[in-house]
């Protein structure tokens, strides 16, 4: 196993661990009607964003260190899965987007049949921009978790 696929397999693990933490700490913030939403899921997120970096700098550090042979045949099909990966991740990401963006925009259609009183200061609470946020955030890291899986199917595909 090439130091590159060492790599994205640290890079899964962690990355699955800690925004599934990060997931599940929000959402007991949500449930909680004290202190301040935006303030606790903000530091939450820059725990976790901390966290994802600091332990994939570690444990490729690691890697690194006790490989020390470099594979240049394996290189070339890493990287050719790495663009075809990339590719499709980018595919999902723009469609997860698209998604969400449409899921709100029927949500405002509706809220504005049902709820005409309602003011839009009132709509556009914070709590609910940490949720539209956190949305966009999920987009982002299903992307890349598709990239990550998609690069280590094909390149062992390839080989």
């Amino acid at each position: 196993m090439s130091l590159r696929e060492k790599q994205l397999w640290i890079s899964l693990i962690v990355g699955t661990a800690v925004w599934s933490l990060y997931g599940w700490r929000l959402a007991h913030l949500v449930g909680r009607t004290e202190g301040s939403l935006a303030l606790s899921a903000g530091l939450a997120f820059l725990v976790a964003l901390g966290a994802v970096v600091v332990t994939e700098a570690v444990g490729s550090a690691v890697v690194g260190w006790l490989q020390r042979r470099h594979r240049p045949a394996q290189d070339a099909a890493l990287t050719e899965a790495a663009l075809i990966a990339g590719h499709v991740a980018l595919m999902v990401l723009v469609g997860l987007i698209v998604l969400t963006l449409a899921s709100l925009w029927l949500f405002a259609l509706w809220a504005e049949t049902r709820l005409e009183t309602l003011s839009m200061a009132a709509a556009l609470t914070p709590r609910t921009l940490v949720l539209i946020a956190n949305l966009l955030l999920a987009c982002i890291v299903l992307a890349e978790g598709v990239r990550t899986v998609l690069t280590l199917m094909l390149v062992r595909r390839r080989r």
